[in-house]
């Protein structure tokens, strides 16, 4: 691990020298300045990167704007405030959820952003709660009244199969809906989150299943078709992900996260996005 330093010596001699143009000088000078509190390990040093994998399709974590195909998000924004504090560059690599932990334990990515800390991959994979998630339920503002996650109970329920939200609903009501003397949920596996959304939209099912922090982003698409029944249900950690060699780049992101904390730049992103209810600012400030 390298500590990075201000090397003001160096670049006044290198102006003297007429060797670095004042600009660049000036853009070195500052991203230095900016990391010269926490250190990163020598293969970032060295490449001046951190490769990132993200799932492009997935707001308001990450997406393209559709008009100019420009990636934004939450951690979209948040990468690009580490990379600013780190004095590294950002590069994304689009990958699909399913692939992620391969391209990490294989080196092709530094880091993942917006998994979970599934105990699956947690022998390979070390974890970073950045934001907290859930499984939040909804219908169309059309439907008859659903007043709560109860009253789901025998209802037909679009659940993405994709990242085991059909499995945690049927957990659920075998331990809510029988024990309440209620019919099970109907749980319709879909390919997909949207693919759930387009079943309630077309009445194939009652109530759509998703994530929480995706679902703010979902109503405002559409304003006023939807309805949230209840709160989140579940309480879960978003967490970015690194190889169990790279103790050294979590440690550094972690305090990037840290400082992101204390500035108030984490708050500024997380209310830009509407996700302030899923806040792990805490979480951070223990580590």
């Amino acid at each position: 691990m390298f500590k990075l330093k201000f090397a003001a010596s160096a670049i006044a001699l290198a102006l003297l020298a007429g060797t670095v143009p004042q600009a660049q000088a000036q853009a070195q000078a500052l991203a230095q300045a900016q990391a010269q509190t926490i250190a990163l390990p020598a293969d970032i040093v060295a490449k001046k990167k951190i490769v990132v994998a993200l799932f492009a399709a997935f707001p308001p974590m990450a997406y393209k704007k559709p008009e100019t195909g420009e990636l934004i998000g939450i951690d979209v924004d948040l990468m690009n405030y580490l990379g600013k504090k780190l004095g590294v560059a950002i590069e994304w690599q689009e990958v699909s959820y399913e692939s992620a932990v391969n391209s990490l334990v294989t080196g092709r990515v530094d880091m993942a952003l917006s998994m979970f800390d599934s105990p699956e991959a947690a022998d390979k994979l070390d974890f970073l709660p950045y934001l907290t998630s859930g499984l939040q339920a909804y219908t169309l503002a059309a439907h008859a009244p659903i007043p709560d996650w109860l009253a789901m109970c025998g209802l037909k329920i679009g659940a993405n199969r994709r990242n085991a939200i059909d499995a945690a609903m049927r957990k659920w009501s075998d331990a809510n809906c029988l024990p309440a003397g209620k019919p099970p949920l109907d749980v319709q596996e879909a390919d997909g989150t949207p693919a759930a959304r387009l079943a309630l939209r077309q009445g194939r099912v009652d109530v759509a299943i998703q994530s929480a922090e995706s679902v703010p982003y979902t109503m405002s698409q559409d304003p006023g078709l939807f309805v949230k029944i209840g709160k989140a249900l579940t309480s879960q950690m978003i967490v970015a992900s690194f190889p169990k060699r790279s103790a050294e780049l979590r440690q550094s992101v972690t305090l990037a996260l840290k400082a992101a904390v204390d500035d108030g730049s984490y708050a500024a992103a997380l209310a830009k996005h509407g996700l302030q209810d899923n806040s792990a600012a805490d979480v951070l400030k223990a580590r």
